[in-house]
């Protein structure tokens, strides 16, 4: 009897010392979840609050990238009507429905989250730098240059911060998989584009309007601008909208700001592209070069090597 249950247990253990070295390896394959929350103060949220039209819009940006992504990934980025008609439309419809909050974006796109939560990471974070922003230039904050600086220096500190040196797009754009994306989509490229365009347009007409009432007639123009662009993308724009370009003022004020952003709309354009290409035909391979470009190009924890780091005086971009 005793004996019986001495191998009982005995095979127990055996059993779970297999379960425990079959954990390790398989969690060594999965990334840690090291969100951070967002800076908190008094002006959160006032977007939505007291500009709730343009936060709307917002949302649906959220919704449409984690939507293509996981298209991208689940197709191959093969499937044209899959990409230009099904998912563009389901992100057109989102986008219509005026969502009051942002949308869970792991939901929406679980497969492309397990594949690069990291760089889904470096996604959210300049995200929430943009809407921190959008919030102290929408808020009664009496001190909002203070205010922006104070969620720079916050963003900073993260180590998914995308670097705020100028980047060469134009290098970063002609990587030997680079614009298979739009070559292939097109229109939902134009889709991509037309979100950035909203992104970083807004920022000077906000700034310059002194009251709630002066900032909603400010940006109407605007919006009115981007569904136009939405109903008739501009496949005709052959680069990004770039901060500096569309806000000039913010930019000259904000350098470091404007350069996260459009280093941040360049990584999604990348990243679009390697989902699409052929030349990386594995998720594997994707994966690999995905987390290669952000941690050798993006992140600015590499910016002592990186060799995209433009050091010559700023040319003159334009997407047109």
């Amino acid at each position: 009897m005793f004996m019986r249950i001495n191998k009982l247990r005995r095979a127990a253990v055996m059993i779970v010392a297999v379960v425990i070295a079959v954990t390790v390896a398989a969690c060594s394959q999965f990334e840690p979840r090291d969100k951070r929350f967002y800076y908190r103060a008094l002006w959160n949220f006032a977007l939505r609050e007291d500009l709730a039209e343009l936060d709307s819009e917002f949302n649906g940006v959220d919704f449409g990238h984690s939507n293509l992504y996981e298209n991208l990934l689940l197709t191959g980025g093969t499937d044209i009507p899959v990409i230009e008609e099904t998912a563009r439309k389901q992100t057109l419809a989102f986008i219509a429905t005026q969502p009051r909050i942002n949308p869970n974006e792991e939901a929406i796109a679980p497969t492309y989250m397990k594949l690069a939560w990291r760089a889904q990471n470096t996604f959210d974070e300049a995200h929430a730098l943009h809407r921190a922003t959008y919030d102290i230039v929408v808020s009664d904050e009496p001190e909002k240059d203070r205010a922006i600086r104070n969620v720079l220096a916050y963003y900073q500190e993260s180590a998914y911060a995308i670097t705020a040196k100028r980047l060469d797009h134009r290098r970063l754009d002609a990587l030997p998989y680079s614009q298979s994306f739009r070559k292939r989509f097109p229109l939902f490229n134009a889709t991509i584009w037309s979100y950035h365009y909203l992104q970083v347009a807004v920022y000077d007409p906000l700034q310059a309007a002194r009251s709630l009432e002066e900032k909603t007639q400010a940006v109407r123009p605007i919006l009115a601008t981007y569904r136009r662009y939405l109903d008739q993308p501009p496949v005709q724009w052959t680069f990004m909208p770039l901060t500096a370009e569309l806000s000039p003022s913010f930019a000259s004020h904000y350098p470091e700001i404007a350069n996260i952003f459009d280093n941040l709309h360049m990584l999604h354009d990348n990243i679009s592209d390697i989902l699409t290409s052929e030349l990386l035909p594995t998720w594997e391979a994707k994966r690999a070069e995905i987390y290669r470009i952000v941690n050798t190009y993006y992140l600015a924890s590499a910016d002592a090597t990186n060799p995209m780091i433009v050091t010559t005086p700023k040319a003159q971009e334009h997407h047109h």
